[in-house]
C-alpha cells in the first residue's frame, strides 16, 4: 500500500552542517575544510573553516526576519570603525543577504568573519566592566549618524510592553511595568539612536591589545540607548561600568533602571512564549521565569 504524506506547518528546521559547507563555498568563494554548528534557538550559528586558516560565520535567521539587510549594513559600518571584527563578507551577487528554502518557509542567512579574541570568563573585576562600560559608549559614539540603505529595526520600550504583558499574569509584573511606564514619560530628552540591542559580555571579546570588540548584532536596534545599560545594572561591578560609560558618553540612571524593568518584562514573556514554541513546555522548568521574576522584585524599591 502506497503512504500517503500529510503536509504539515514547520515552526523550525535545522541545516545540517555539511550543507552550509557547500552553501558558503558556492555563494562565497571560499574553500571550506569544515563546518560545526555553534548555537542553535531562534537563529543557527554556524563556524565555517577554510584552507588558508581564516574562520568565518554563518548565520541562518529565523523565517520571517525583516531587517538582516539593515543588521548587516551595520555591521559593515562597525567593521570599518574598528569596533568589530565580524565584518561581513559578500556573496557573490555582491549582497550581504541571501535565502534559502526550509520547510517552515524562506530563511535569510549571512556570511561574516569570525570575530576575533577571546569571550571575558570570571572572575569579573571592577576594572573589567570599566573596559566594557567604555566599549559600550566606543559603539553608540560609533553609530551616531548611522542610517543605513535598508529599514532599520526600531525598538520602542511602551510597545514593548503592551506585546509582552498579555503572556504574563503576576500582577507585580503589571504594576512594575506600569511604573516603569510612568518613569519613562518623566524623561525629557530620551538619548536615542542606534542601540546593539544585547549588550552583554556573550557579545564582546576580548583583544590581545587589551580592546574589547563587539559581535552578534541580531537585536540591534534604533532605540533608547540607556537599554544597552542594563545587563550590568544592580550588579557588584555596575558602579565601574558606568564610571567607564560615563568617561566617553553620559547617561540617565534613571531611564536604566525603567528600560531594565522593560527588559525582565519582555524575557519574561518570551520564555512563556516564543522559548516554548521553540523548545517546548518542558524550558519552563528551567528557571529562568523565576530569576526574571527576582529581578524583577528586586527592583522595586528603585523605581
Amino acid at each position: 500500500m502506497r503512504s500517503v504524506g500529510t503536509t504539515m506547518r514547520w515552526t523550525r528546521s535545522l541545516a545540517a552542517p555539511e550543507a552550509i559547507a557547500a552553501l558558503v563555498a558556492a555563494r562565497c568563494g571560499i574553500a571550506v575544510t569544515a563546518c560545526e554548528l555553534v548555537r542553535s534557538l531562534t537563529n543557527d550559528v554556524y563556524r565555517v573553516e577554510a584552507t588558508d586558516g581564516r574562520a568565518h560565520a554563518c548565520k541562518v535567521y529565523a523565517t520571517g526576519s525583516r531587517h538582516v539587510a539593515w543588521e548587516q549594513d551595520l555591521a559593515a559600518h562597525l567593521a570599518a570603525a574598528g569596533v568589530t571584527a565580524a565584518a561581513p563578507v559578500p556573496l557573490d551577487d555582491g549582497t550581504l543577504v541571501g535565502t534559502v528554502d526550509a520547510p517552515e518557509g524562506t530563511r535569510p542567512f549571512t556570511v561574516t568573519v569570525w570575530a576575533a579574541g577571546e569571550k571575558p570568563r570570571p572572575p569579573w573585576s571592577g576594572a573589567l566592566f570599566h573596559r566594557y562600560g567604555t566599549a559600550l559608549a566606543r559603539f553608540h559614539l560609533a553609530v551616531d549618524g548611522f542610517a543605513g540603505a535598508h529599514p532599520a529595526r526600531v525598538d520602542e520600550p511602551l510597545a514593548t510592553l503592551d506585546a509582552a504583558l498579555p503572556a504574563v499574569v503576576d500582577p507585580m509584573v503589571g504594576a512594575m511595568a506600569a511604573a516603569a511606564r510612568e518613569r519613562l514619560a518623566q524623561v525629557a530628552n530620551p538619548d536615542r539612536g542606534v542601540r546593539h540591542g544585547d549588550a552583554s559580555l556573550d557579545n564582546v571579546h576580548l583583544m590581545p591589545d587589551g580592546g574589547i570588540q563587539w559581535h552578534d548584532f541580531d537585536l540591534a536596534a534604533v532605540g533608547w540607548r540607556a537599554a544597552d545599560l542594563t545587563g550590568p545594572y544592580g550588579g557588584a561591578h555596575w558602579p565601574a561600568f558606568l564610571e567607564g560609560y560615563r568617561t566617553l558618553r553620559p547617561v540617565d540612571p534613571d531611564a536604566v533602571v525603567a528600560l531594565r524593568v522593560v527588559e525582565l518584562v519582555r524575557n519574561i514573556a518570551w520564555h512563556l512564549t516564543a522559548k516554548v514554541a521553540l523548545r517546548g513546555s518542558e524550558s519552563v522548568g528551567e528557571g529562568w521565569v523565576e530569576r526574571e521574576l527576582a529581578s524583577l522584585r528586586d527592583l522595586r524599591e528603585v523605581l
